[in-house]
């Protein structure tokens, strides 16, 4: 009984402070997680912003944190193509790529989900980022305590809910056998948790070629990304068109950091 009111008032106290907590038996919890994920699907999420986001699948970047110019357009790029197609960018909100990305589809009028490996509460206290979720343009969730900060287990386990998330995931830049981006890479085409291209251009990465190898699409041509997306399943797309004019928007995420 003890444990139960301690869990009450923390609800309480996250909900108070923007975040709700969702289980598989809530309305918006992503109904992709239990059926690519099953068993691994996780049991809570905790949101800040318009949890109707998770109701559709999105376009998902994933890629090193040190990212060469050339793999940094085709983030900015990939983004653009997702906002076109009024889908949201899914990633990791990490430095490098996920930042990239996200910034790109904030800045083109378009919607971001953010599954986070590191501190949710951090995050929302941040003016750009509030401000993004209070226009419904972001939505900013993690599967663990919102207080925890970065952990390489974290992000690891993070990593297949943003494949499960996404219609279609691409993997800009990726080193091969290690990394982050490599594992949660193999584990979505082993474990088929979903769609995974890779870029094979300029900026790609060592562990491209491997990938491809292993099954995932390749990509030479942001017009060929555009197609794939056009062949996903029927229903994920979405009305995302910018909720703030061009002299509002402004970075979502620091990408300073990433440079």
């Amino acid at each position: 009984m003890d444990r139960t009111t301690a869990l009450a008032f923390e609800l309480e106290r996250l909900e108070h402070s923007g975040v709700q907590t969702l289980t598989p038996f809530d309305e918006h919890y992503p109904s992709n997680w239990t059926q690519r994920l099953g068993s691994k699907a996780l049991p809570l999420l905790y949101a800040a912003g318009s949890v109707k986001l998770l109701d559709t699948a999105g376009l998902g970047v994933a890629g090193s944190r040190d990212v060469s110019p050339s793999g940094a357009e085709v983030a900015v790029e990939a983004a653009k193509c997702a906002s076109r197609r009024r889908m949201p960018l899914v990633s990791g909100g990490a430095r490098g790529v996920d930042q990239l990305a996200m910034n790109s589809a904030f800045n083109s009028g378009g919607a971001v989900v953010g599954l986070l490996a590191d501190s949710l509460s951090r995050k929302l206290a941040k003016n750009d980022v509030r401000a993004a979720i209070h226009n419904e343009q972001a939505l900013m969730c993690t599967p663990y305590n919102p207080d925890a900060g970065f952990s390489a287990g974290n992000a690891m386990g993070r990593n297949k809910l943003i494949y499960a998330q996404s219609t279609l995931t691409l993997v800009i830049a990726s080193d091969e056998g290690k990394g982050g981006t490599w594992s949660g890479a193999t584990e979505a085409l082993d474990h088929r948790f979903g769609r995974v291209a890779v870029w094979r251009g300029p900026g790609e990465g060592p562990g491209n070629e491997a990938l491809e190898r292993r099954g995932a699409v390749p990509i030479s041509d942001l017009n060929d990304l555009g197609q794939l997306l056009d062949d996903g399943d029927a229903d994920t797309t979405r009305d995302t068109s910018p909720l703030v004019s061009e002299s509002e928007q402004g970075v979502l995420f620091d990408v300073a950091a990433a440079s």
